[in-house]
């Protein structure tokens, strides 16, 4: 069978649509900022094992933004805290962090739309790994 890639880029734009009915809007480049800065901050939070578990689920395209510029040997990041947290998705995607986040609450609203969205792709058990994985700040921003 071929491979065809219009297929891959549907169920990327359909992922992305997810992303974007959860935030609210009908911006997809907007969704897709969002969407690349949350992926990448929890991608870098998780241990190695767990980010390469995770990104299984995600569509191929996505997985290209996933791993992008990934850097294996400093990762988990260690956070303490929600604001820390913020921060660090803030620092995920400058174009973003200056139109996106521009407020604590606007990344703390598209982690949780990026979260929910993940439901339809990454089995249960993962993205509860993923929220195991988060300090109890951010674990009580998300539901499973």
């Amino acid at each position: 069978m071929a491979y065809n890639f219009e297929d891959k880029q549907q169920e990327a734009s359909n992922m992305l649509a997810k992303v974007a009915e959860q935030m609210g809007t009908e911006d997809m480049h907007q969704a897709a900022r969002v969407f690349r800065a949350v992926l990448q901050a929890i991608r870098d939070r998780l241990p190695i094992h767990d980010a390469i578990r995770f990104s299984a689920g995600l569509p191929i395209i996505w997985k290209g933004v996933y791993f992008d510029q990934y850097n294996p040997t400093v990762v988990p990041v260690r956070m303490q805290h929600r604001q820390e947290w913020i921060n660090f998705i803030r620092s995920k995607n400058a174009f973003a962090a200056n139109n996106d986040f521009q407020q604590d609450s606007e990344i703390i609203e598209s982690f949780q739309a990026v979260f929910k969205a993940l439901h339809c792709c990454i089995p249960t058990q993962d993205l509860q790994r993923i929220k195991n994985a988060m300090h109890q700040d951010i674990q009580e921003l998300l539901e499973v």
